[in-house]
């Protein structure tokens, strides 16, 4: 019984690493993805693209999963539309409209932000008090945000507006990541995914006729770089990456399932490098440490298991 017990705790941790890994590069590649995908779709027609698409995948799957084993409740379908409002909208889709006015490895370490706001509402709304090295590590990690802004804030491709919509998404992946265990979404996670995507799309796709966004679309001129991103954006980001993100967030820890925050700036910043020209230089590097440094004492001096 005990080596059943133990070969299936071993089992866990190996899926969690391999979770956790995924979730550390896709993170990365999400920025550079981004922003060629911003370059050619407007962000609100991108991030609605992105999600419904997705979500229709999915929808067949979660239809028969839900026939067979589940019955979804309203208020789980509540629940998981209220997720997607808060992570697809406010969470994805602000960064991705932020990105445009960025450099993407810049907007990168700006979006490293979720982990310090997760610290300051554990503290401020669940009455979690800070540590010594957490109270450090948020201090730490927003001061090289704030040298990562100051460095940048004379680049021509840096808007301050994006900036603070990255930062604004980055509060609001946050909230939601605290949000997501404490309510009562649907046990299965495609249900659940499925139903959080479908809402988001259809939201973000009232604003897209309320906005007229869509005349700005020709998908005949796309480049080829900017269909790899909506490819990748679709299908391995939001079906896999989110999924897997969700599963961690709700089964492990939301400071776990948000740690590839201060490991993907480092990747995006090398990819922006090699594939979009955009300079690495040692005032950004060094802005981009002292954040992850930050967010890295954050992260382990919290109790893993709470979330």
């Amino acid at each position: 019984m005990k080596t059943n017990v133990t070969k299936h705790r071993l089992r866990i941790s190996g899926l969690v690493a391999l979770a956790l890994g995924f979730t550390w590069l896709n993170g990365g590649v999400n920025f550079l993805a981004f922003k060629v995908g911003v370059s050619a779709l407007p962000a609100i027609f991108l991030a609605a693209l992105r999600f419904t698409v997705a979500g229709l995948v999915l929808l067949p799957v979660a239809a028969w999963r839900s026939h067979n084993r589940n019955v979804l409740t309203f208020r789980q379908f509540a629940a998981a539309g209220l997720m997607g409002v808060i992570m697809l909208i406010g969470g994805q889709t602000g960064t991705i409209w932020g990105v445009h006015y960025l450099p993407a490895g810049v907007a990168s370490v700006f979006g490293s932000a979720p982990p310090l706001f997760l610290a300051l509402f554990a503290w401020l709304l669940l009455h979690q008090p800070l540590g010594k090295w957490q109270l450090v590590g948020v201090s730490i990690g927003f001061a090289g945000i704030a040298l990562m802004g100051w460095s940048s804030a004379t680049a021509v491709s840096f808007q301050p507006i994006g900036a603070i919509s990255v930062l604004a998404a980055g509060a609001a992946w946050a909230g939601g990541s605290l949000l997501q265990s404490r309510v009562q979404t649907p046990e299965d996670p495609i249900i659940n995914l499925t139903v959080q995507l479908l809402v988001a799309g259809l939201l973000l796709w009232l604003l897209v006729w309320m906005t007229g966004t869509a005349d700005q679309v020709n998908f005949a001129e796309l480049p080829r770089q900017a269909w790899i991103a909506i490819a990748f954006l679709t299908f391995v980001s939001t079906l896999i990456g989110y999924g897997v993100f969700t599963w961690l967030n709700i089964k492990v820890s939301s400071t776990l399932a948000n740690t590839y925050n201060y490991v993907s700036p480092a990747i995006t910043l090398g990819l922006a490098a090699l594939f979009l020209n955009e300079p690495l230089t040692w005032t950004k590097a060094a802005s981009a440490g002292v954040v992850l440094v930050g967010v890295a004492l954050m992260v382990s001096h919290s109790d893993s298991h709470r979330n």
